[in-house]
């Protein structure tokens, strides 16, 4: 059985690490590095400099051992040339569960969610302008990705859209 893993998405210009789930595929169709890399950059357009670590998802979760994996990446920051970044350069956050449970906050905590797996939900990659140059569609691909997988009650929800869509016998 192979190990599950988290990536880290660092920023050293926002000083953050954001989680989000592993990814096997291409890197084309990683949408939601992508998605979080697209919010970082500057007024001008300019990208943020980061980084991109993979952790075992197991040491992630315990919070001894989160707190040991942020020491360790200031303690190698700090020794690869800084003055020192301090113990609190990096707040860490998860970016698609916080930005779910504010949606579903939004849709008064209810299993109907009248935007579940809409186009308003997608996360997508940040090619539009370029796919309209080049006079291509909007993107879309079977492995579209969208915050409702990061909802915390997604499987509920999931089984409530279920129920009102599939065939009655």
């Amino acid at each position: 059985m192979t190990e599950e893993n988290i990536r880290l998405l660092m920023c050293h210009n926002c000083r953050t690490i954001e989680e989000l789930p592993d990814h096997d595929g291409h890197p084309r169709e990683d949408h939601l590095l992508d998605n979080l890399v697209n919010r970082h950059e500057f007024p001008d357009g300019a990208k943020h400099r980061g980084q991109l670590l993979k952790v075992p998802k197991a040491y992630w979760e315990k919070a001894h051992y989160k707190d040991e994996i942020i020491k360790k990446i200031n303690h190698n920051l700090a020794k690869g040339g800084s003055d020192g970044l301090g113990g609190d350069f990096y707040n860490t956050k998860a970016t698609f569960q916080d930005d779910a449970m504010a949606c579903w906050k939004r849709h008064n905590r209810s299993l109907d969610c009248s935007d579940w797996k809409s186009d308003k939900v997608r996360l997508t990659p940040g090619t539009a302008k370029e796919r309209k140059v080049a006079g291509l569609p909007k993107y879309r691909s079977p492995k579209d990705r969208y915050l409702c997988d990061f909802c915390p009650v997604a499987n509920a929800v999931r089984k409530a859209h279920f129920d009102k869509t599939a065939p009655k016998d």
